[in-house]
């Protein structure tokens, strides 16, 4: 059994994911290719977030599930436009949970919103 964890960012408004399998922790997230535009071409970011973790929350996922999961958010993100509450960050790790099943909210909202009302819908490991 894998996990994943979703993440906001201390210092800025940011989400990402570290997903763990019996491969390893990997992270990933999205991210504009021009540093903090709310438009721009967008990249798949698979930086270590760990140092600047702020508030998560963490599910119990089937590492087969999680590996689908990824090969398809990352996919639909590769080569996409970042746009700031229509395809960013936030929607990108709802993505990742909303592959994985769990279920989300229908809008897009704040790294720490998010994290806040996935523990209200789903049944979670750990969080802070």
């Amino acid at each position: 059994m894998g996990t994943l964890k979703i993440i906001s960012e201390t210092g800025m408004f940011h989400s990402a994911c570290q997903v763990t399998t019996v491969q390893g922790a990997n992270w990933y997230g999205f991210l504009p290719a021009v540093k903090s535009s709310p438009y721009a071409d967008g990249k798949i970011d698979r930086q270590d977030r760990s140092d600047l973790i702020n508030h998560f929350v963490t599910f119990s996922v089937t590492d087969t599930i999680l590996d689908a999961a990824v090969t398809r958010v990352t996919a639909d993100y590769a080569g996409k436009k970042y746009a700031v509450l229509v395809r960013d960050c936030v929607s990108f790790s709802a993505d990742l949970g909303r592959y994985c099943g769990l279920t989300m909210p229908p809008v897009n909202m704040t790294p720490y919103g998010l994290i806040e009302i996935l523990k209200v819908y789903n049944d979670y490991e750990d969080s802070a």
